[in-house]
């Protein structure tokens, strides 16, 4: 899967910003302010290239993962730097956004539910564009360095190649701006799947 053409890029990336409109219009209601995105970017990149894409094994993140079952099979992972997810729990809460503590059980339940709101958006562009039928676990919270959230049995074991489908998004508001990266592993058959149900 990691060497796609261009038509494949474009088709991944269309489905990426598919999922990045929906993700935006849910944050935007859940925030009360207008938030606007960045057109995603898209890349298949090696296991390893991905932590470092976000801020290396050491780098402290909020993960938000979940199994995928029914017609594919997998695993996806919403990261967001620790700063980022700070930042978006004040604005949920009405706290000034440079005020950094402690996360306390609202805030925990609050980065979980943002990263639920956002892999949902992400796998149903997937289900609209192919049709293909996506249940996803309940979603799972780690707050940690990447290297080990990334070393989680449930994210090993969804490995069978060391190649990952990476969206990168941005969302900007008047006063915030966030970054996000939502990875997604597969196994052959899953990516086969898609690939046909796309037609290419």
């Amino acid at each position: 899967m990691a060497n796609m053409d261009d038509t494949e890029l474009d088709i991944l990336t269309e489905i990426g910003t598919i999922g990045a409109g929906n993700a935006t219009t849910s944050l935007s209601v859940l925030l009360n302010s207008k938030l606007t995105m960045k057109i995603p970017k898209v890349s298949f990149m090696n296991f390893d290239d991905f932590v470092e894409s976000i801020g290396g094994a050491d780098n402290v993140i909020a993960g938000v993962m979940s199994n995928i079952t029914g017609e594919i099979e997998g695993f996806v992972l919403f990261a967001m730097d620790i700063k980022d997810a700070h930042r978006l729990v004040n604005r949920l809460l009405g706290i000034e956004l440079s005020e950094i503590n402690a996360f306390s059980d609202i805030d925990l339940s609050a980065v979980k539910e943002i990263g639920n709101i956002l892999i949902s958006s992400y796998l149903s562009s997937i289900e609209t564009l192919t049709g293909i039928s996506i249940r996803p676990s309940n979603p799972m919270l780690s707050i940690d360095m990447a290297g080990a959230i990334l070393s989680f049995p449930a994210v090993v074991n969804s490995r069978e190649h060391d190649d990952v489908l990476r969206i990168e998004s941005q969302f900007e508001g008047e006063d915030l701006s966030i970054e996000g990266h939502i990875m997604m592993i597969a196994d052959t058959q899953s990516y086969m799947i898609i690939r046909n149900r796309l037609g290419i």
